[in-house]
């Protein structure tokens, strides 16, 4: 195997990549300075998250003697990426990740290549977060990134993650405590019904923010740009009609507020109705953990 120079863990502010980041630096045999971490901000970012990644930077990294925490960027954030596209990230358009994420890392690690180092990848992932990642290896050569990658955490439980923040006193990212499963953009286009609904009880100007991007953007055919694809949410709620310009099809799609609607009513929560990608765990289906 490859003796690398670097080992990079990229920070989310999730609990997964937070466990990952406290294994390396306190219970792993990983050389300290050969460590590095960087948090990519999408431009949709909770301000808890950036405090929350703040922390760790100067708590756990700086304190013991490390590089900070580098925070990276897209060409676009996320609300221009959605405008430049014509259209919002979704669960089969996972755009998002690969603009806001992969692609700024990707430019990250090929500095230290491009200088003759080689580089692992350290990611978070756990197994038996999805049957995707079940089926991934804890090293292998990632052709994406174009290098090793090694996920210490593939057997971990939830469990093991939440242990190891309390071995290391790290309190977890508060959005938990306050509705949220995935904390990587807030709202996430994979969010749960319960955390739109969240969402729009304690942060309304998320909200706010994707009401003014839906009625400022347009498809590329001309019609509205939606957060929520219209066949996840059922038609009694969807109130915008739109007609295409082509074929003259007449369909009914759901803005945010229709989504904030359905993701409240109490009606939809005890029918048991589908979240908005569908009731799968609300995980990415690939092998970075970008999100986690």
């Amino acid at each position: 195997m490859i003796t690398p120079t670097i080992y990079h863990i990229g920070i989310s502010g999730g609990k997964d990549s937070t466990a990952c980041l406290l294994w390396a630096v306190y219970e792993s045999e990983l050389p300290r300075e050969s460590l590095r971490f960087s948090w990519c901000d999408t431009g949709n970012e909770a301000l808890e998250t950036e405090a929350f990644v703040a922390a760790l930077s100067d708590h756990v990294c700086v304190a013991n003697g490390l590089p900070p925490i580098e925070t990276l960027r897209g060409e676009r954030d996320f609300y221009e990426l959605a405008e430049h596209k014509g259209r919002f990230p979704s669960a089969r358009a996972r755009f998002c990740t690969q603009e806001l994420k992969i692609k700024p890392t990707m430019v990250h690690v090929k500095r230290w290549a491009d200088a003759g180092q080689e580089v692992i990848l350290v990611s978070g992932v756990r197994a038996n977060e999805s049957d995707a990642r079940g089926k991934l290896l804890e090293r292998e050569y990632n052709a994406v990134y174009d290098c090793y990658m090694y996920r210490p955490l593939l057997l971990w439980t939830i469990e093991n993650v939440w242990a190891i923040h309390a071995r290391h006193g790290i309190a977890r990212n508060p959005l938990y405590d306050m509705g949220m499963t995935r904390v990587g953009c807030l709202p996430c286009v994979m969010s749960r019904k319960s955390e739109i609904a969240a969402i729009a009880r304690v942060f309304p100007e998320r909200i706010d923010r994707i009401r003014e991007a839906e009625r400022s953007g347009k498809d590329h055919s001309g019609g509205l740009c939606t957060f929520a694809s219209p066949n996840k949410v059922p038609l009694r709620y969807r109130s915008q009609p739109w007609t295409h310009p082509t074929t003259g099809n007449q369909i009914q799609l759901a803005m945010i507020d229709d989504v904030v609607r359905w993701a409240t009513d109490e009606y939809g929560v005890r029918q048991g109705e589908l979240d908005i990608e569908g009731d799968a765990a609300p995980v990415c289906s690939d092998g970075f953990g970008m999100c986690e």
